[in-house]
């Protein structure tokens, strides 16, 4: 077994275990930003009816709401253009369309935009060898390089062995992938390495001087009005390449407009035609049926004649279809690899069939109609309700009817008082906030959720958890009704925008359970956590709810979940890196595992590691309130909850 693999194994199962810590031998630095929410000289794309560019307002809508209603697809923002013109655009609650999203190994594309500009300034040439640029690192260097040169790079031909999974086992990926044996002769057959992208990143800073990012901005970004970017680094301060870089929406299509226009953007030529014509042409065949080739640092496609995709994984995507002058720009959090996925072939599919015209369509109630019907569609999809919370006291509706889950507001409001100001330890401490993939991507590991506390402000309504991870509290507000609550947490020095749909509901026990989805607005992943309340001890709703009388419940039971989940999980474990963990790790060791059922119960393990479930405990406090034998509240407060709860329900 190689020493990456081995190292991808050993991090897996420290997942499984739930240890926390830095568990990579990878040195951790804080990188990540704050989103920067306006910044000068950034400019926007024209905007237009479907129709005023030839296209059906009624074909817009289909292909949104087809993407939008499959569940598989967890689609986030997409927008259409073409000829230039945005002509359908939503961001899908709670996300926003003016707000930078991860792009994964969409960024490959840009990676290869900025060997373009090096080739185009006469600093390389595609078939310079690798060990002339960085020159030989070791002894056996020069025998394992085998010519590798940099179109095998950029076509991802190089057959090194050092992959995705060095990311995690090693500080120096440049001399890990130099020093690494190839499998094949480069430039033979296609097998794709994020490792390769790293390298194309690498070579732009030796050559240079600078990182790529700095390389790319005043000659791509600024030119393209992209301001607000952000692309994480390798411990050695090269830009990842292969993945790491946050992009608005936007800023996505003006780079597929770019290469829609032959190179040229804004009146200026900012790469040569025959660039963008090498690049967007099948250098070699995949054997994906869904992408049968690979240009330099993209995918074609079989849906139209000359089209391909800047494609990164769980649905950061520029679908480009160059017959029609137009695209398809996507930010999602499903389970699409290599466009394999529904969302994928849902856009493939239905692109296929369009029919456009090269001159507007004429303006009739008939397409009114359909314009209309767009925009009311993406009103709902986007839900932007006014910011509404419980009234904290006084002043209830009376009409006011109950939730789909039988529960009222002013239930909910008496659920929050209880609760607040409780705190609950954990039984495992080894369970994060932040959901997997984004701390293996970004080397930023949990320190362990410590405790679940609530706090309600009685002022303005608003509730909040309190999720203690490590020696930091991250104070979350929910958002209930409809309401968009934001709020920005300090991860390790690095900071997240946390956008919470949250509600209480009653369980098949009658139990209140507090659902929680946490949707990282700058990623494609989200945490789900529900907090249950109390024994599976019914209760008599509205009318004699326990909490009134007594203490809050002794004990919470909590259980997360991923979106996309676990077959996410395995899927990059199988794809990136390299791992066929269904059938086998290691061979000889991992056959005999097979037969005793070990690898049937490491497939529950990854399960229950992306899926866990925690209890806690209410927080002992010496000088708290004392109790009686009945686990109750002294009389004098007992009675007064009860008549307070007593007016509640009077007026419900």
């Amino acid at each position: 077994m190689a020493k990456a693999e081995l190292e991808v194994i050993q991090l897996l199962m420290k997942l499984i275990g739930h240890k926390t810590g830095e568990l990579s031998k990878v040195t951790y630095t804080p990188q990540k930003v704050a989103f920067p929410l306006s910044c000068e000289g950034e400019t926007k794309l024209l905007r237009s009816t479907p129709e005023e560019q030839g296209v059906d307002s009624g074909f817009i809508e289909k292909l949104f709401k087809a993407l939008y209603e499959n569940n598989s697809c967890h689609m986030h923002k997409i927008m259409a253009v073409r000829n230039g013109y945005v002509i359908g655009e939503c961001a899908f609650k709670p996300f926003e369309m003016d707000y930078w999203h991860v792009t994964h190994s969409m960024c490959k594309s840009v990676t290869g935009m900025a060997i373009g500009l090096l080739v185009y300034e006469g600093k390389i040439k595609l078939d310079d060898k690798i060990e002339d640029i960085f020159g030989k690192t070791g002894p056996l260097q020069y025998f394992f390089s085998k010519g590798l040169t940099v179109r095998h790079l950029l076509t991802m031909s190089s057959g090194v062995e050092f992959n995705e999974s060095g990311s995690v086992c090693s500080n120096d990926w440049r001399n890990q992938f130099l020093e690494s044996q190839t499998k094949f002769t480069p430039g033979s057959k296609f097998d794709y390495n994020s490792m390769n992208s790293y390298m194309l990143s690498a070579i732009v800073t030796e050559i240079t001087g600078e990182s790529m990012f700095d390389y790319l901005k005043p000659r791509l970004f600024e030119p393209l009005g992209i301001k607000r970017a952000f692309w994480e680094s390798c411990p050695q301060n090269i830009n990842k390449g292969g993945w790491g870089l946050y992009l608005r929406l936007e800023d996505m299509a003006k780079l597929g407009q770019l290469y829609l226009n032959n190179g040229e953007y804004d009146g200026k030529q900012i790469l040569p035609p025959e660039w963008v014509k090498e690049a967007t042409t099948m250098q070699l065949p995949t054997g994906l049926v869904e992408s049968p080739g690979y240009g330099f640092q993209l995918w074609t496609s079989s849906s139209r004649l000359g089209a391909y995709t800047f494609n990164g994984m769980l649905g950061q995507n520029v679908y480009i279809f160059p017959d029609i002058n137009m695209m398809i720009v996507t930010n999602a959090g499903n389970e699409d690899l290599f466009q394999k996925g529904k969302m994928s072939s849902t856009v493939h599919k239905l692109m296929s069939e369009l029919v456009v015209s090269d001159a507007p369509i004429e303006v009739t109630d008939e397409v009114i109609a359909k314009q209309n019907s767009l925009k009311e569609f993406i009103r709902k999809s986007e839900d932007r309700p006014e910011c509404r919370t419980c009234i904290a006291g006084g002043g209830w509706n009376k009409k006011k009817k109950r939730s789909i889950y039988g529960m009222s507001p002013k239930f909910r409001y008496l659920l929050m008082k209880c609760l607040d100001g409780v705190t609950y330890d954990m039984d495992d401490k080894g369970v994060g906030f932040m959901p997997l993939l984004v701390q293996v991507m970004h080397n930023n590991y949990t320190g362990g959720i410590k405790s679940i506390g609530f706090k309600l402000d009685e002022r303005t309504g608003a509730f909040f958890v309190l999720i203690k991870e490590g020696d930091v509290t991250h104070e979350i507000k929910c958002g209930f009704d409809g309401f968009r609550a934001i709020t920005e947490i300090d991860e390790h020095g690095e900071i997240y925008s946390i956008s919470a749909v949250s509600e209480f509901a009653l369980d098949e026990y009658n139990r209140p359970v507090l659902r929680n989805e946490f949707y990282l607005l700058e990623d494609s992943t989200a945490r789900v956590m529900n907090i249950y309340f109390g024994k599976r001890e019914p209760l008599e709703h509205d009318t004699s709810f326990a909490f009134g009388k007594v203490n809050p419940p002794k004990n919470i039971g909590i259980r997360f979940d991923e979106i996309p989940g676990s077959g996410m999980l395995i899927g990059i474990l199988n794809e990136f890196g390299h791992l066929d963990i269904s059938k086998g790790m290691s061979g000889f060791v991992i056959n005999r595992l097979t037969g005793s059922g070990a690898i049937d119960a490491l497939m529950l393990a990854i399960k229950d590691t992306v899926r866990p479930k925690l209890h806690g405990t209410i927080h002992d406090k010496e000088s708290d309130v004392e109790y009686d034998d009945n686990n109750s509240l002294p009389e004098e407060e007992s009675e007064a909850n009860s008549e307070q709860l007593d007016a509640i329900m009077e007026d419900d």
